[in-house]
């Protein structure tokens, strides 16, 4: 197969990265043919070189379908069921979506684009209480999931892993926590900036309502999480299938002072409070990676400074919320 892309095959395409990615792509990849899947069609502007398709990854038939259409020879599976209070809600679809489709995805590409490079977007999360042993998780760290999206991210990372075969080229990205503008109000440093931006403009009390502020996160901005995917496009075939890279910074913060770095950035007086039920069962203290494989291979470190990083998020719920 060509080590250039002719098409790519983007699941999730309408989330958070997905979204961005198809702009990356185009970029890095201009003569490929880029199709942008979701459960409802993204909203791209189509042309010669961009398609969408609405999918449902666990629906077997849409799902060979759509390769025997499109045919991709690179795929990259963002889409999941990612939210962590959502899978307790709704372990079922969780590892319906996350465990099922990514399978219903694996054996349409081998049977309908042989030979092909599948990017697997897996998580941190997979390592759960391994975080608690304090030393840096690298790929070689056992897997031990604590909610279940973890649990299910796992199942889905051990079947790309294990289906690496000269019929599909896999590869596997654990990415830790990433964030940037536009990511939904359920994450935590969306949760706080879109808070402090309806308090800026009078639409909400001056109460900041926040869950764990002791816990330690490992965070990345998305952009330098979209350089990592698109060095893999680029440099895939140059490792053996099934290979893993964790992508991390290596230097967690709090929350803490996630909250307070962004609460320095507003001129308004607010009060925070600890909310019960966003206190997330299973919490663990500290999520430190070692990310020294993603630099060896594939040359990625990520550059962009957190303080920048915390800017565009505030700003955009700034402007996002303006009356």
């Amino acid at each position: 197969m060509p080590r250039t892309p002719r098409t790519i095959l983007i699941t999730g395409a309408a989330g958070f990265v997905g979204s961005r990615l198809a702009d990356r792509f185009a970029a890095d990849f201009p003569e490929a043919i880029l199709i942008g899947a979701d459960l409802s069609a993204p909203a791209w502007t189509e042309g010669p070189t961009r398609r969408t398709v609405a999918l449902d990854i666990t629906d077997e038939s849409a799902v060979r379908d759509c390769f025997r259409v499109h045919r991709p020879d690179c795929v990259v599976h963002l889409a999941a069921q990612s939210h962590v209070p959502t899978s307790y809600q709704k372990p079922v679809l969780t590892w319906q979506v996350n465990v099922i489709g990514t399978m219903q995805l694996l054996e349409a590409a081998r049977a309908e684009a042989p030979g092909g490079l599948f990017i697997f977007i897996s998580s941190s999360e997979v390592y759960g209480r391994e975080f608690n042993a304090g030393r840096p998780v690298t790929e070689l760290s056992h897997f031990a999931p604590m909610n279940p999206y973890a649990s299910s991210k796992a199942a889905a990372d051990a079947l790309v892993r294990d289906a690496a075969s000269e019929d599909l080229h896999t590869l596997v990205l654990r990415p830790f926590n990433h964030v940037g503008p536009g990511q939904r109000q359920d994450f935590v440093v969306s949760a706080f900036s879109s808070q402090i931006a309806r308090i800026e403009h009078g639409l909400q009390d001056p109460i900041l309502h926040v869950g764990n502020l002791d816990a330690q996160r490992d965070f990345l901005d998305v952009r330098d999480v979209l350089d990592a995917y698109v060095r893999v496009v680029h440099r895939g075939h140059d490792h053996p299938g099934g290979t893993v890279w964790n992508l991390c910074t290596g230097r967690p913060v709090t929350i803490q002072s996630v909250l307070d770095d962004l609460l320095a950035l507003s001129p308004a007086d607010i009060e925070v409070r600890i909310d019960p039920d966003r206190l997330r069962p299973s919490e663990v203290p500290v999520a430190l990676g070692d990310a020294s494989a993603a630099r060896a291979d594939l040359g990625w470190r990520p550059s962009t400074p957190w303080s920048k990083t915390l800017a565009g998020v505030l700003h955009y719920w700034r402007e996002y919320s303006r009356p």
